[in-house]
Parts: C-alpha cells; sequence; structure tokens
C-alpha cells in the first residue's frame, strides 16, 4: 500500500513519487507513493473478502467501532486540525467547523438512529392481496468505494465512509492525492478491529480512482467536479455500477428589499469565504432587490475587505489547496476584468502562499465565463433584480442546483420562491447550514449530481431494498390464477369502482 516517505530531491524525481505540498507555503510536507493497479485490485478484493463478515457483525459491533472514531475525533482534535490545516491551507476556524465538528456531528447522529432507520419495514397490502404480509429489509450493498476531494478531506470521506460501514458494507476510500491524509486515515483504520477489517484507504491520482472501479465495487460515492463525474458516469454504466454525485455548483443569495441587510451581509461575507471559497455549498452569485443593491453592496464590500488571510486561529481566509484551483480563480476573474466587470473590492492573487483576496465582482454579463462557470473560491459576483419571476428565471438559468440563500420577511414570498427555485437545498434567512443538519438530505439537481447523503435518506442510499411478502393464506387457489373466466374478469372490474 502508499507510505510516506521523507522527502529529498532524489525522490522528488522519482516517476512514482508524488510531493504533498501545504499551499499556505509551498513547503513539502511530505512524499507519496501512489498504489500501483495491482495494489488497488488487492485492496477491493480485500473488501469484498470482509462483506461476508460485516454481514454478520451486529450493529452493536458497528457502533462500538463507530464510538471509537467519536473519541478520536476528541481526543486528537488539535493533532488533527495541523494535520488539515498544513495539507489544505484553510484556516484553523474552518478546519474545526467543516471537518472535526461536521464528522463528528454525523457520526453522533448514525450512533443514535442508524440502527431505527435500517430495520426492517413493514408496508400496508391493498385488500385485494388478503392474508398477505409485506415488509422491506435494507441490506447492505456490499463493497462501497468512497472517491473523495480536497477540499473537506476528512469530513467528506469519513462520513461517507461511517455511513457505508454503520450500513453493513466494506469500504474502500480513495482521497484526494492533494489532500491525502495519509497519517490520518492510518491512524482511523487502527482504531478498531472492524475498521481494519473493513476499511481499505487507496492513495494516489486519477488513474488509481479508474483501476478502482474496474474492480466493479457494488456503490460509489463521489464528490467532486462536474467534469470528473462525467468521467466517472462514462465508466460506470457499461458496468452498470450504481453510483451517488455531488458535483459542481454555483449557489445563489437572494436578498430582497425587507431582509435585514446586517443580517445579510454578514451571511454573505461568510458565505462566500468560508473554507477559502472551496465550499461546494458556498455563495458565487448575489441578486439583490434594487431598492437596496447599492446600500447591500456597499456593505458587503466593507465586510469582505476586513477579512484576515492566514491559517492560523485568529486569521478568517485561507490558502487555496491547489495550485490549478487558484489559477482557474484568477482565470475567471481577469476574464470578467477584460469584458468591463467592475472589481469592486480583490481581484487577485497573494505574493506569497496560494491566498487570493476576498472579490467582489458587480457588472458582469452572460458572455463573461464566471458568470456560467464555478468560481470554488472567495469570489462573488452580485446583480440587481426588480421582480419576482425575473430573479427567478436569472435563478434557475444557471444548470447546476445544490443550494440556494434567500432573505425575506415575507413568508408567503419564502413559501412560493423555495417552490420555484431549482436547487437542492434551500436556507431561508440563513447560509449553508441545511447541510450542517445531518437529519436533512443533502445533494443537488441537474449539473450537480443525484442522490443524497445523510438523514435516512442518505443512509438507506447505502443499502440495497428487498421487498418480502409472506402469504398466510391456506387457499387452493388465488383469484388471479388460471383458468380465467367472465366471473373472474367480472369480480376484477368491481375492485375499481
Amino acid at each position: 500500500m502508499p507510505r510516506a516517505e521523507k522527502t529529498t530531491p532524489e525522490l522528488m524525481r522519482s516517476a512514482n513519487a508524488m510531493a504533498v505540498i501545504s499551499p499556505s507555503t509551498g513547503a513539502a510536507l511530505y512524499s507519496l507513493t501512489p498504489a500501483t493497479a495491482e495494489q488497488s485490485r488487492a485492496a477491493v478484493a480485500r473488501a469484498r473478502g470482509a462483506v461476508a463478515a460485516l454481514r454478520e457483525a451486529p450493529m452493536a459491533a458497528r457502533i462500538d467501532a463507530l464510538n471509537a472514531l467519536i473519541g478520536f475525533l476528541s481526543r486528537e482534535q488539535e493533532w488533527l486540525l495541523d494535520q488539515i490545516v498544513a495539507e489544505s491551507g484553510r484556516c484553523r476556524g474552518d478546519a474545526m467547523l467543516s471537518d472535526i465538528l461536521q464528522l463528528s456531528g454525523d457520526c453522533r447522529w448514525l450512533r443514535g438512529h442508524a440502527e431505527q432507520a435500517l430495520q426492517d419495514e413493514a408496508v400496508p397490502t391493498p385488500h385485494a392481496l388478503t392474508d398477505k404480509h409485506c415488509r422491506i429489509l435494507y441490506e447492505p450493498r456490499g463493497v462501497v468505494l468512497v472517491i473523495s476531494p480536497w477540499n473537506l478531506p476528512l469530513a467528506i470521506a469519513m462520513s461517507a465512509a461511517m455511513f457505508a460501514f454503520i450500513a453493513g458494507n466494506a469500504v474502500v476510500i480513495k482521497p484526494s492525492e492533494h489532500t491525502p491524509l495519509l497519517e490520518v486515515f492510518e491512524r482511523i483504520r487502527r482504531l478498531h478491529p472492524l475498521f481494519e477489517l473493513a476499511l481499505q484507504v487507496v492513495h494516489g491520482p486519477s488513474r488509481v480512482g479508474v483501476e478502482l472501479i474496474a474492480q466493479r465495487p457494488d456503490f460509489i460515492c463521489f464528490t467532486g467536479s462536474l467534469a470528473t463525474g462525467k468521467k466517472i458516469l462514462a465508466q460506470t454504466a457499461p458496468l452498470v455500477i450504481p453510483v451517488m454525485l455531488e458535483l459542481g455548483a454555483k449557489d445563489a443569495m437572494i436578498v430582497w428589499d425587507d431582509a435585514d441587510l446586517a443580517r445579510a451581509v454578514g451571511a454573505a461575507c461568510w458565505g462566500n469565504l468560508h473554507n477559502s471559497g472551496q465550499s461546494c455549498t458556498g455563495t458565487e452569485r448575489i441578486y439583490a432587490h434594487v431598492s437596496v443593491y447599492d446600500d447591500f453592496v456597499e456593505r458587503l464590500v466593507a465586510a469582505s475587505s476586513r477579512i484576515r488571510l492566514g491559517t492560523g486561529p485568529d486569521a478568517d481566509l485561507g490558502a487555496i489547496a491547489t495550485q490549478f484551483q487558484i489559477d482557474h480563480i484568477d482565470e475567471l476573474v481577469q476574464d470578467a476584468r477584460d469584458r468591463g466587470a467592475r472589481i469592486l473590492c480583490g481581484g487577485q492573487r497573494s505574493v506569497c502562499g496560494r491566498y487570493y483576496a476576498p472579490t467582489v465582482i458587480s457588472g458582469t454579463t452572460q458572455e463573461m465565463r464566471i458568470e456560467h462557470e464555478e468560481i470554488f473560491g472567495p469570489v462573488v459576483t452580485v446583480a440587481a433584480f426588480e421582480t419576482e419571476p425575473e430573479v427567478v428565471r436569472l435563478h434557475n438559468a444557471i444548470p447546476f442546483g445544490l443550494s440556494t440563500s434567500l432573505w425575506t420577511q415575507d413568508a408567503e414570498r419564502a413559501e412560493r420562491l423555495t417552490r420555484s427555485l431549482e436547487t437542492g437545498c434551500i436556507n431561508v434567512n440563513n447560509m449553508m447550514l441545511t447541510e450542517a443538519n445531518v437529519w436533512l438530505p443533502f445533494g443537488g439537481v441537474k449539473y450537480s449530481g443525484f442522490g443524497r447523503m445523510k438523514g435516512v435518506e442518505g443512509l438507506r442510499g447505502f443499502t440495497r431494498s428487498k421487498a418480502v411478502m409472506l402469504d398466510v393464506s391456506r387457499a387452493e387457489t388465488e383469484p388471479n390464477w388460471y383458468p380465467y373466466s367472465a366471473a373472474k374478469l367480472e369480480r376484477a372490474g368491481r375492485t375499481m369502482r
């Protein structure tokens, strides 16, 4: 399996070694030897070999393993934050909120509610099926492959893995090669014998993901870009592997004339800059009612200008995790600038480290890439609107739909918009918090993907439902069996009246 090695010039020149770089300093943290195709096959084979044992393991044993992880997250909080900040470049506050607290909360919910959610479910039987008793079983799928991204390297990977594990599946995790958290995952596997049996972690670039999918796992949970999601669909379609995809987004915030502007501005600033803008549900476009637009924008620019860059406990905005991502952000902003948009604040990267200044842009048009491409950085566009149909049209014109923030004191308007806006999540007078409530299913529509994480729906997504009917009748025949007759047809027709 992959191993961590001391980074030396010789290793850096090796064809196989991959350097893990600190986004905030540019220093090499360690090097990683990616898994070979043979090692990927072996990992899936080990997971498949563990499936039978996991099916026999009682829920109490799985919860015992889950408790070990919950204790580890609390006990090793500072060490975990050190690892996450070093590899992702995010500020310590974002790492705490998004990775540690979120994962801990998800695990605690599973501990308290998974058993009930996965119990056999009795369902009603139609009158025509007298003496039949029906129920639904929720059974493990088998081997679940989790392919996770670099923006929340611990929470996204382990939350998906724990939902799959608690449902009785063996799990193969393929973390992002940019934030592999090698030692973190190794320590988690050693927390409990069931983790050593059920969790396999395979490191490496995108070709490792391709090799893992080729082993035909029973289910794939992927969080990442639309482009990679399409490649996964192309590979899995001939193999008929079911997938859960959480892909790109271009989430909106709609601010009405009756909104609490001070609160809305605070939410907009945090919603755009949280996790250095590298959040699936981060705000990338704001529509403010024309009557409050100037005031809102002035306040937002002022708030964004007060943001403190860095990775420490008192910093607000950390670094961008990868070089290609900061290049993408810069290209979108420069394209908007060249085509006539107004850069109200920010608009440039730092001289040292991969930081990008908080950026607010107005005057964008459809010809600009930033209007329709995901930014995934600390950049937001602002535009004015006048009517409800107009803002619904602007919102729904984007081919993504993950999460939307809606700000108004009019309850009827909020309800109308909640039902009209094409998105997977709606936050009314708040920002991004549907994702923080593990009771709620999380996922998107359109190009933002399909399938749901979290909640009962998300947990059952890691299972196969099995329909069961028990007939306690002792009759020699059934009304629907042969031979057919006019009398049977007449009686069947009467049941429809």
